[in-house]
């Protein structure tokens, strides 16, 4: 059963152009960052931009294309389906926002490895791309809680797309006026690159930061996750699930 849902996932993600490129847009987005770097096209800050914004995206285009992938579902009555058959609907829907999760942590172990910008050991990795990964769901749950259409799903979509301007804004202060930003999901794991980005200044005493890495991530699982069960509330409320 599961392998028959997974490849019904797939091939609801594969039939549509929006979502193949939003499968695509973070390894895309790698690519361009190592000739980048790789190439010296960016320096400095650039560098540190450069390897936030491939972290961040992963989770972000995930959530955008599971979220799509669930609007098409409604659209084509796949739920109302499921609910006289012998599979829970909320299973369903998580297995579907589980999916794309896992997808989105194995792009953004990609990423960050391949663009090379951040020293860190396989772990630390794995911990930034799951925390961006939590983007995922959040995503997915906030188009499909006020969508109810493609339509309405694009402009939801722009609307959660618009508090990536936050991590990149906050990526710029390192004193408390970065709380001001922390409100958008993506802001901890982007902290969290940052840190690791100016470890070697702030073990030298040049500089200094709120938090360590290992608080940037733990403060983002706890916070991202309540957004998840926020995110998951709205939509079962609004779709009355």
């Amino acid at each position: 059963m599961v392998l028959t849902m997974l490849k019904h996932e797939l091939k609801n993600i594969l039939r549509e152009k929006m979502t193949v490129l939003m499968l695509l847009y973070p390894l895309i987005l790698g690519v361009v960052g190592r000739v980048l770097i790789n190439r010296e096209i960016v320096s400095g800050q650039g560098i540190g931009l450069t390897a936030m914004l491939v972290t961040l995206f992963c989770g972000f285009a995930y959530g955008a294309m599971s979220g799509f992938s669930l609007l098409d579902d409604r659209d084509d009555q796949v739920l109302e389906s499921i609910q006289i058959s012998p599979i829970s609907v909320h299973w369903y829907i998580w297995f579907k926002i589980g999916f794309a999760y896992v997808l989105a942590v194995i792009a953004g172990v990609f990423v960050i490895w391949y663009t090379g910008a951040l020293e860190l050991g396989f772990g630390d990795i794995l911990l930034l791309a799951a925390l961006s990964a939590l983007q995922t769901p959040i995503a997915a749950f906030f188009i499909n809680a006020f969508a109810k259409n493609k339509v309405e799903g694009f402009v939801s979509m722009k609307g959660m797309g618009f508090t990536m301007v936050f991590p990149i804004a906050g990526f710029f202060f390192l004193d408390w006026v970065e709380w001001c930003f922390a409100i958008a999901p993506a802001h901890w794991v982007a902290k969290a690159v940052q840190y690791s980005l100016l470890q070697p200044a702030i073990d030298a005493g040049l500089t200094a930061m709120n938090l360590s890495f290992y608080q940037y991530v733990v403060l983002g699982y706890g916070y991202n996750l309540l957004l998840v069960a926020g995110a998951y509330f709205l939509f079962k409320k609004n779709n009355q699930l």
